[in-house]
């Protein structure tokens, strides 16, 4: 009895420590080939948001690859058009960024002079080692804004080829997409496929519907703040009023990121308050509906996840990958916890990242 018992002991210790290599093995890859899977993550967004039209096109008798390569180009000619509709705005206002700079001049150097003046106090404090007399170099580096957007990426040079395989990625998800679903399948026992169906249909439902109701509720929000932005004259308004209201989407930090560039630009153009007051005010507001009321509608209850779950998953997404990590935490969150639901050893955790 007792020989049994160890040998059950050893073969779960075995398990355990199988399962701890295999998810050490997963998240060294999630970190070293962090541009392919972020582009893989993105290219799985797009695909499930396009494939209702393919199917819809293949319900008209169009062969699928034609309609998919529809849905591509469609694709492609919105993001053109939205490129070209910004551009001369964005590099106006790049231009206008030394003026900025002279204008943040004088609190930076405040708040440069604050942190001496505390430095300076605590060494009053705590004596100061011998080391800190020798002199120090300092090395010129990135901006460390550009740092976190591109960090998981490399460079502007591996960011725009990723953004140049993501069409080709999404065509050939929707092309084979019934081949990749039954090669899927067949990598599960027969009793467990009609549960692995059940799994990705979920998370493929989830996807969409995060990405769809998130891009209609920016979508409203911009119609808003942008009119508003117009009024009040500030420059660019039809550049950051779409910015403000995407960036505003982020959960918790969403008004700081949404309100930043609006005020930092009407720096440059106002001396009174009141449009700062219009700016603030306008963004906290749609910010509100839109958290509140909003989603909840559009999004739809299937992206459950509580305040917690959500805050500890961008933490950790964007240290992971930096501006990618901080944009797909929460759709990389919703699908784990669809995962979690649809298992029945794992609804326990589910349920912890669920709302109840």
């Amino acid at each position: 009895m007792s020989v049994a018992s160890s040998e059950n002991h050893s073969a779960a210790s075995a398990s355990a420590s199988v399962r701890i290599i295999a998810i050490a093995v997963l998240f060294g890859c999630i970190y070293y080939a962090s541009s392919v899977v972020i582009t893989l993550v993105c290219s799985i967004l797009i695909a499930s948001v396009l494939d209702p039209g393919v199917r819809m096109m293949e319900g008209m008798r169009i062969p699928r690859w034609v309609a998919s390569l529809i849905m591509v180009l469609i694709l492609l000619a919105v993001a053109y058009v939205a490129v070209y509709v910004v551009y001369d705005r964005a590099t106006a206002l790049l231009d206008q960024m030394p003026r900025l700079m002279e204008k943040l001049k004088p609190i930076t150097q405040h708040i440069q002079s604050t942190a001496n003046n505390i430095q300076q106090s605590t060494q009053t404090i705590i004596p100061a080692s011998p080391e800190s007399n020798l002199p120090t170099v300092r090395l010129q580096q990135e901006s460390p804004y550009m740092q976190f957007l591109l960090r998981g990426i490399g460079s502007v040079y591996a960011f725009m080829v990723t953004v140049m395989f993501i069409p080709l990625l999404v065509f050939f998800m929707l092309t084979s997409k019934n081949q990749m679903w039954a090669a899927s399948l067949n990598l599960f026992p027969i009793h467990r496929r009609q549960q692995a169906e059940d799994v990705i249909d979920a998370i493929a439902r989830i996807l969409r519907e995060f990405v769809l109701g998130n891009l209609l509720v920016g979508l409203i929000s911009a119609a808003i703040i942008t009119p508003v932005f117009a009024v009040i004259h500030l420059p660019y308004a039809l550049l950051l009023g779409p910015l403000a209201a995407l960036l505003s989407l982020v959960p918790y930090i969403g008004v700081a990121l949404g309100v930043l560039p609006p005020l930092l630009v009407a720096l440059l153009q106002f001396e009174n308050t009141a449009p700062f007051i219009w700016i603030g005010v306008t963004v906290v507001v749609v910010h509100f509906v839109a958290i509140n009321i909003l989603t909840p509608k559009l999004v739809g209850e299937r992206v459950n996840l509580n305040a917690l779950s959500v805050t500890i998953s961008m933490m950790f997404w964007s240290w992971l990958w930096g501006g990618f990590g901080l944009i797909l935490a929460v759709p990389i969150t919703a699908a784990i916890k669809a995962v979690c639901d649809n298992i029945d050893v794992l609804k326990p955790y589910g349920a912890w990242m669920g709302e109840g």
